[in-house]
């Protein structure tokens, strides 16, 4: 993927391309036959912190993969190397997280907010991007980051926020002295006071990126301002357990040099305001700190949808971008441009548009040209960062580095295509019916739903309505270990993330939730079993594209029962807990799947629970004894073999993990249901090429006409929405 950079002389003309894309698959049809499962035999994840080893290790065919992005002289020496290719991308962000609560002891100046928002000014975005990242970034300055189609959208007011906060030190100082004064402190000889000792902050600084100089840069312009800086350089396993997981009332920290990467581009992305600024989900600091009530009220609507019209989704968005950067709990800083490496050898690698090779297809399209087989070893950043288990509201899995070997290991209902950002069906076909944003739908009486106090499966009754109804058609295929996928398990999973959620429940835990489960509680109406592998699913949830409320129905499991039970039953003696937070909090250990103190802890409970052919409350009626003693067998038997217990119902099944190597051992699961091609028509994305041709001389008060070409492949292209914005480039000015 190419980006232009225009420059005109007197004014800038911006295109926002809101692109219509499809997706084309090239490649013939192998001679070999195709397999079920993925073209590969064999995927190792390997720990390479270093890019530039990393690089070395593509060209000598070591790793054929990196999931971690070049700098730019990296990318260059990659361009140059014969048999190393690149994924261009849009991935990921960096921004500040700031630590806004007050101290047990001590002064935190970034407890006000003015403080927080003068951050804005004070940073010199294109600095970073250009200088530090060497291009490799665009500023990023408001809610949603310029290469995302909800900035697109309202790309207009977007850059009218931009103007407004671009950098301005002095502002930025006027605002943080007149506030810092306001509060008692005090300004002597160049240096602030509180309470008559040195204002300290303490910037947490990740080393492994360009975070460090980053960090670096910020303190710098702290210490200018008169601050004494700390300067915490920390890798992930040390920065990640204090930021997210430690108690922000310490004092342990007040800015973090924070990174987010995307898996896959979101065509609206409802739950990202309230998941950054208002769930504990994103970090321990929103379980203390309260944002503004108008903040949370409007990111938990737009969140749950409420909106009547995209339209009134525009104006919910312009207002949470400002409300959003008053507030400042993070402060964004720039989106990175990547590119990732790979070896020629490797082929027909789909990616994302907005996560690069992270995509959920990138290896259930990855093959050799030699053909089916083979074994392709992918260098990850870090491995092992958090806890694997796949609790409710991915209480596990909860860092990227982790996050993308999962999302080869299961199977979603439903998934973003990586070129559109609209959901498509993987396991579960679906089809829409909605009575629109203030219409209904009435519920079938015989509906049901898990009630939490009772402990069974209720019929809704009569006089339930709910805005949209999703009918799935599901392809079941069987788990990793043998056993078929069916609707107890689809079930299961609905009725724990209730209980999960739920005060009164044994398996209460409030650090698990997150936007998108939250959602699914608030709106859920009910489900419908129609035959052996269909099911309607009723929620009173609307959106102006249908797939999204298909993806907000999706019930789909990646976690068969009799494991979530297990994890259940550890969870319910607190032995284990499901979330970092929770288990910080009782002081017992994170529930991990695949490795550690968890195994001992959850063998023993599955013993118990396999000696009584243990069945949960809400199957009883859906599995019979033979079929809770098959799994309960079948769970045993592949611990025994693999010494782990994670099963899922993916295309890879993981065979080992090895921590003291830093490895995980994925391999092809044969009796997956779908064929290794079934994902190539993901392989060629159609980009449009957008050439803007030169600005005419513009004559103030009479028309002007620029001209841009679209084309993809050389060829004209006409599926595109432009919007176009002409910009005094020296205030920032929209004309």
């Amino acid at each position: 993927m190419r980006m232009k950079k225009i420059r005109l002389p007197v004014i800038c003309l911006v295109l926002s391309i809101l692109l219509i894309l499809s997706a084309v698959s090239v490649r013939s049809v192998l001679a070999q036959e195709i397999p079920n499962g993925p073209y590969l035999d064999e995927v190792i994840y390997a720990e390479e912190p270093d890019s530039s080893k990393a690089l070395k290790r593509i060209e000598a065919n070591e790793l054929q993969l990196y999931l971690w992005y070049l700098t730019p002289e990296e990318a260059k020496t990659a361009e140059e190397t014969p048999n190393i290719d690149l994924i261009r991308s849009a991935c990921g962000i960096y921004n500040l997280q700031v630590n806004p609560v007050q101290f047990k002891e001590g002064f935190n100046p970034f407890a006000i907010k003015e403080v927080r928002e003068a951050l804005n000014w004070l940073l010199d975005r294109g600095f970073i991007a250009d200088e530090l990242m060497k291009g490799a970034a665009v500023p990023h300055v408001t809610l949603f980051h310029p290469l995302t189609p909800d900035y697109a959208r309202v790309a207009d007011y977007m850059k009218i926020v931009e103007a407004k906060y671009s950098y301005n030190p002095d502002k930025a100082r006027e605002v943080i002295f007149d506030a810092l004064g306001k509060a008692g402190a005090e300004y002597i000889n160049g240096k602030w006071y509180y309470g008559g000792e040195p204002i300290t902050i303490t910037v947490v600084i990740r080393t492994e990126d360009v975070r460090r100089q980053i960090g670096d840069y910020v303190a710098d312009v702290l210490e200018s301002l008169g601050f004494e800086v700390k300067r915490e350089y920390s890798p992930a396993r040390k920065a990640i357990p204090l930021v997210y997981g430690g108690d922000p009332t310490a004092g342990q920290w007040n800015i973090y040099t924070e990174g987010w990467a995307f898996l896959s581009i979101a065509a609206y992305d409802d739950t990202y305001p309230e998941f950054m600024f208002v769930s504990p989900g994103s970090g321990a600091i929103l379980s203390v700190y309260k944002p503004s009530p108008l903040l949370v009220d409007l990111a938990s609507r737009l969140s749950t949808a409420k909106y009547k019209s995209l339209e009134e989704r525009n104006e919910w968005i312009k207002k949470l971008t400002d409300l959003t950067i008053q507030d400042s709990l993070r402060v964004w800083l720039v989106a990175q441009l990547c590119a990732f490496p790979y070896h020629s050898d490797l082929t027909d690698i789909a990616y994302d548009l907005n996560g690069g090779p992270y995509s959920l297809f990138t290896l259930r399209t990855a093959r050799y040209a030699t053909g089916p087989g083979g074994t392709a070893t992918i260098g990850n950043k870090i491995m092992f960062t958090s806890a694997w288990n796949t609790a409710p509201g991915e209480a596990g899995f909860t860092w990227l580095y982790d996050a993308v070997i999962r999302y080869q290991l299961i199977d979603p209902g439903v998934w973003p295509h990586p070129h559109t950002g609209r959901y498509i069906p993987v396991r579960a076909e679906f089809d829409v019916e909605t009575a629109g944003p203030d219409g209904s739908l009435a519920v079938p009486a015989d509906a049901m739903i898990w009630d939490v106090a009772s402990q069974k499966w209720v019929e809704v009754g009569e006089g339930v309505m709910a805005k949209s109804k999703v009918t799935f058609k599901y392809t079941w295929g069987k788990w990793h270990h043998g056993q078929p996928v069916n609707i107890a398990d689809i079930l299961s999973g609905i009725a724990v993330t209730f209980e999960t959620l739920s005060p009164e429940s044994e398996i209460y835990d409030p650090n698990v939730e997150n936007p998108t489960i939250r959602t699914f509680v608030d709106t859920f109406k009910g489900i419908k079993i129609v035959d052996d592998n269909t099911v309607e699913v009723y929620i009173d949830y609307w959106h102006p594209d249908d797939t999204f409320i298909a993806a907000q129905a999706d019930v789909w499991e990646d976690t068969p029962w009799e494991l979530q039970a297990l994890m259940d039953d550890a969870y319910k003696s607190r032995e284990l807990a499901l979330s970092e937070t929770t288990a910080e909090d009782l002081g017992i250990e994170w529930l991990d799947l695949t490795k550690g103190p968890s195994l001992d802890i959850l063998a023993k409970h599955l013993d118990t629970l396999a000696a009584e052919n243990y069945i949960p409350p809400y199957l009883e009626g859906y599995v019979t004894s033979d079929e809770a003693a098959a799994r309960w067998n079948a769970l045993k038997a592949w611990y025994q073999e693999k010494g782990h217990f994670f099963v899922s119902n993916g295309p890879f099944y993981l065979d080992k993990v090895n921590v003291e190597a830093k490895q995980a051992i994925l391999k092809a699961f044969r009796e997956y249901p779908f064929k290794a091609d079934k994902w190539d028509f993901l392989v060629v994305p159609k980009i449009p090429e957008i050439t803007l041709a030169p600005a005419p001389t513009v004559t103030p008060g009479l028309e002007a006409t620029f001209e841009f070409t679209s084309t993809v492949a050389g060829e004209p292209y006409d599926k595109i929405h432009a919007t176009y914005m002409i910009i005094d480039p020296a205030t920032g000015e929209i004309l």
